[in-house]
């Protein structure tokens, strides 16, 4: 299908559940299979300003991607694209200029507010000026905005109408929590649709905490926009949480709905080398604990807190005495705290 991209995020979104830690080997492995799947682009993994390890998917620098991009054999066609988040933002400084690699995207997760000494101050301008910097380094940029359900209609128009002046390649509709309802993505899809130059892709990155990854990308895709539309996914739904929208269901869905010609194979093979076992130690995926902290729109750190403390009707009750701020400011003493409350009632 010409409007649809598939951007497989199985080493950098994945890298959650093991701290990005895979093994050298098995990442340069995992590469070359995910290169013969036939994806749109590829996301090797995070830009974060930490000290750089070899059997991890996060670098501080673009020769370190550049050192394993050598190394694979891609179709021309593939884009390699990495990310950064603007709450930890690598300085500009250390990203070195598009033509100096083969890194041609680079994703940039962007807050609507932060916290600063217990005050919430707007974060959108911050973000602007870093994914300024990025265009400026002739870099393709995707707008990933964390909590895409946490802006209101008018919010969501002005964040869209902002980061439109950058000439983006993409503006995402993130459901960071898995919260979303298909009918909300859509809703946001096309408020983006109205107001985005054709030349810009619409992205959609879920999370499957409520089970609604799939069905929603289906919708997208059913939608037909008269633009380009890129899907996040990864093999197995390996991620954060509740994992992502699997690899192989939206690319077998193409394949058999629309005669796209994605090679699912690799992506058994990952699973079967890597995946299988990892999820024998590391979880992800949907769960009961995953799906009561999206129903209460609480931070999903606390189902992965609370999944071996509290039975479902415990974290309920932990969710319901949890005030709007605390739900998503997660941290272990918050979790503390509310867990000894749900026990007093």
């Amino acid at each position: 299908m010409e409007n649809i991209s598939i951007l497989d995020c199985t080493l950098r979104d994945g890298g959650y559940v093991n701290d990005w830690s895979f093994g050298e080997n098995i990442i340069e492995d995992m590469l070359h299979k995910l290169c013969r799947t036939n994806v749109d682009i590829l996301e090797i993994g995070f830009l974060r300003n930490e000290p750089y390890l070899s059997d991890r998917v996060v670098f501080n620098s673009m020769q370190q991607v550049q050192g394993i991009s050598d190394r694979l054999d891609r179709d021309k066609n593939m884009k390699l694209a990495v990310m950064a988040e603007i709450s930890r933002p690598i300085p500009l400084e250390m990203i070195a200029p598009a033509d100096k690699n083969d890194v041609d995207i680079v994703r940039v997760i962007v807050w609507k507010s932060k916290k600063i000494n217990q005050k919430t101050v707007d974060a959108l301008q911050e973000s602007f000026e870093y994914c300024k910097g990025i265009v400026k380094k002739g870099y393709k940029l995707c707008i990933q905005p964390n909590r895409t359900d946490q802006y209101s209609d008018l919010e969501f128009e002005n964040m869209i109408r902002m980061f439109g002046k950058l000439s983006p390649m993409a503006i995402y509709v993130v459901d960071s929590w898995g919260t979303m309802y298909s009918n909300q993505v859509i809703h946001y899809m096309d408020m983006a649709d109205k107001l985005l130059r054709k030349d810009i892709s619409i992205g959609f990155h879920g999370h499957n905490n409520m089970m609604q990854a799939f069905s929603t990308a289906e919708k997208i895709v059913e939608r037909e926009y008269d633009r380009n539309i890129i899907l996040d996914a990864s093999v197995y739904g390996i991620g954060r949480g509740a994992g992502n929208l699997n690899l192989e269901l939206i690319t077998r869905y193409l394949n058999e709905m629309y005669g796209c010609n994605y090679n699912i194979e690799p992506m058994f093979e990952i699973y079967d080398k890597y995946l299988s076992d990892l999820k024998n130690k590391n979880d992800w995926g949907s769960s009961m604990p995953y799906m009561v902290s999206a129903s209460y729109g609480a931070n999903p750190n606390y189902a992965a807190y609370y999944r071996n403390e509290l039975s479902a009707i415990q974290m309920q009750k932990a969710y319901q005495n949890m005030s709007a701020d605390d739900k998503v400011l997660y941290s272990d003493e918050l979790a503390k705290r509310y867990q000894g409350k749900c026990y007093e009632q």
